[in-house]
């Protein structure tokens, strides 16, 4: 009969910080089952929204506002994670939250001495390039600071579960990743606190995940006679483990577990299996966990880590191009909210289909009964942006099929199958139809020139961005905390095309005068909300180019 061994003695103290409204949702998402939330885990939710953050937790000791800059949280993480010697960091890569905060509080968790797990998606391909260039970003900083990095690639999931025919809703796009985030960290705790039949302390752990770099996950759930050689077939075949050549990595940590029926022999099949794909110099740690409950079933869970990096440009320079954010609302009756919500979220995968390089980053946000759609591109391609969001409505209204406005037959069917899951949502809808047809008509009315196209995208779509001076004039006088020879050369100009003598004026004066950090993010956000448009564009670029010039 199966005998417990005694559990490690070894005291864990880990915490989940979920960063980001990605990291927030995955984190809430993997908490939700049963084993995880009865753990003795801390779990925190890190945003800059308290209506993100309210969503997930209302006790403020599991959660930590950004209010400002990250610099200013410095004492309410280390207080998170004192006292824990495992982090793990939870957050989509991409965002600005995710990809600026995650390695900042990584690097305070090294300087803490800290093992830190990092846990993180990259966005999918449609999203943007402007999107996976922050991804990239992020991962090249967090590669310095966390011991083991677990880069999930969305699209490998969105391949897979499209292949094998897995999506039947949206959230399904994560429910794979999700499980594999959950895998981590609880088959990393479970095998240092719980008893099994072959026993992993704390030590051994470390062995796998200090400093090790890239890393990966793989996990399966089999039950039946031949479960272990299943399992561990099975989680071969995982997209996360196929996007890497898991054959160098350096270091493999495997988890299984079982019911009370475990046996050795289970035991050698799976380290068997795990011998003939790793390389002979691999560190490779095998535990065992029991779960009396599991009877007949067994999950085994591998982290692999020390992989090669990622084919990234380490050079990678600043974006040097002008980020223009459109947005449009559009109020629904309160019935039809959910629907409206529906039909929009499909306009950014429809973006990407029909222009597969534009780099957009494309949102939806709800509140109450309104709908907001929000698009951030680089203003050469605001016109593909219009012209994509015209045809959209005509194909959500039939007008148009997906055949006359998609050239791959692969896109023109992930397009019907969306619209067709639209059209379930919206068969107690028809008006939200009716109510994006009139604005699709109004904008079909504008679209005659690039020129016109951003007139336009300004006065409907961004709510009127252009100012008239007068406006301007006004809103510069809440600005007085800036010194007022630099305000006074600002108004002076803000009527005519900047002399090449004032630009060298407004220059000197931002050099002696902007000084510190406050002063910097004052003239900032003068420029994005009084010059930031038709009316002082040239300003607003005037003042951006002066201030990334300056020392940081």
């Amino acid at each position: 009969m199966f005998e417990f061994l005694d559990a490690p003695e070894e005291y864990v103290s880990p915490v989940v910080l979920g960063i980001g409204s990605v990291g927030c949702k995955i984190v809430d998402d993997i908490f939700k089952s049963n084993d995880l939330e009865e753990a003795d885990i801390k779990k925190i939710y890190i945003h800059s929204s308290l209506e993100i953050i309210n969503r997930h937790t209302k006790n403020q000791g599991e959660s930590i506002l950004i209010r400002e800059h990250v610099h200013f949280i410095d004492e309410e993480i280390e207080k998170a994670i004192e006292g824990s010697n495992v982090v793990f960091l939870v957050s989509g890569l991409g965002g600005e939250t995710g990809s600026q905060v995650s390695p900042y509080i990584a690097k305070i968790a090294k300087r803490l001495g800290i093992l830190c797990i990092g846990l993180f998606s990259f966005p999918f391909s449609f999203e943007g390039r402007s999107k996976i260039l922050h991804s990239q970003k992020a991962y090249l900083s967090l590669l310095e600071h966390t011991d083991s990095l677990v880069c999930i690639e969305n699209d490998r999931f969105l391949e897979s579960n499209l292949k094998n025919n897995s999506l039947s809703k949206t959230s399904d796009l994560f429910y794979d990743s999700n499980n594999h985030f959950r895998a981590v960290i609880k088959g990393m705790i479970d095998l240092v606190t719980r008893p099994g039949l072959i026993n992993v302390d704390l030590d051994d752990v470390k062995t796998i995940i200090r400093n090790m770099g890239l890393s990966t996950v793989g996990y399966s759930f089999q039950d039946g006679e031949e479960r272990a050689e299943l399992a561990v077939r099975k989680l071969l075949e995982s997209p996360a483990l196929q996007s890497h050549d898991i054959s160098k990595a350096k270091g493999i940590l495997v988890n299984i577990t079982a019911g009370m029926d475990m046996t050795i022999e289970e035991f050698e099949i799976v380290g068997n299996v795990i011998r003939e794909f790793a390389n002979k110099n691999a560190t490779i740690v095998m535990g065992t966990v029991i779960e009396p409950e599991l009877s007949d079933k067994m999950s085994v869970t591998i982290i692999v880590t020390g992989l090669p990096e990622l084919p990234i440009d380490k050079t990678i320079a600043k974006d040097d191009f002008d980020i223009v954010k459109l947005s449009k609302s559009i109020t629904f009756e309160p019935h039809q909210a959910s629907a409206g919500l529906s039909i929009l979220s499909y306009f950014n995968e429809f973006l990407h289909q029909k222009y597969s390089g534009v780099e957009a980053k494309v949102s939806i946000e709800q509140l109450g009964h309104k709908v907001l759609l929000i698009v951030e591109t680089p203003s050469g391609n605001v016109e593909k942006i219009e012209k994509s969001l015209s045809e959209f409505g005509l194909a959500v209204i039939g007008e148009k099929s997906p055949n006359d406005i998609l050239e791959s037959s692969h896109h023109v069917e992930k397009m019907k199958m969306k619209l067709e899951m639209a059209a379930m949502e919206l068969k107690f809808s028809n008006q939200i139809i009716m109510i994006y047809k009139e604005e699709n008509d109004d904008y079909k009315t504008r679209v005659n020139s690039l020129e016109n196209q951003m007139k336009s995208l300004q006065q409907v779509i961004c709510q009127s961005l252009t100012k008239n001076q007068d406006n301007i004039a006004m809103q510069m006088s809440s600005y007085s905390q800036l010194p007022q020879e630099l305000l006074s050369l600002l108004r002076n100009n803000m009527n005519n095309e900047i002399s090449t003598e004032s630009y060298q004026n407004i220059k000197n004066e931002i050099e002696k005068h902007v000084t510190d950090d406050q002063t910097a993010i004052t003239l900032k956000t003068l420029a994005e909300n009084v010059f930031y448009g038709v009316a002082g564009n040239s300003m607003y670029q005037l003042i951006t180019t002066v201030l990334s010039s300056l020392p940081k």
